[in-house]
């Protein structure tokens, strides 16, 4: 016997990958998930920033620096975006 449940959520997926008909509820959670995964990254930079400035390597503390301030940008930037229609 055939399970139609199964078959219409196949159809849902189908459409959302064919035509882009994605729910505004998946996208901004999928966002969230994104943004909250950068800034615990950023978050683990800040950490090896502050560890290799103790233990005086310089260049590398310096370097990785450069890197959380980039990314913290990008986040910032992707935050205050304005919605897309």
């Amino acid at each position: 016997m055939a399970n139609f449940e199964f078959r219409e959520k196949l159809k849902k997926l189908e459409n959302a990958a064919v035509k882009n008909d994605v729910p505004p509820k998946a996208t901004s959670m999928g966002f969230g998930c994104f943004l909250l995964g950068t800034i615990f990254f950023i978050g683990i930079l800040i950490y090896l920033t502050i560890s290799l400035y103790i233990n005086k390597i310089y260049i590398g503390g310096t370097i990785t620096l450069f890197v959380s301030i980039t990314f913290a940008f990008i986040v910032l930037k992707l935050w205050t975006a304005p919605k897309l229609p």
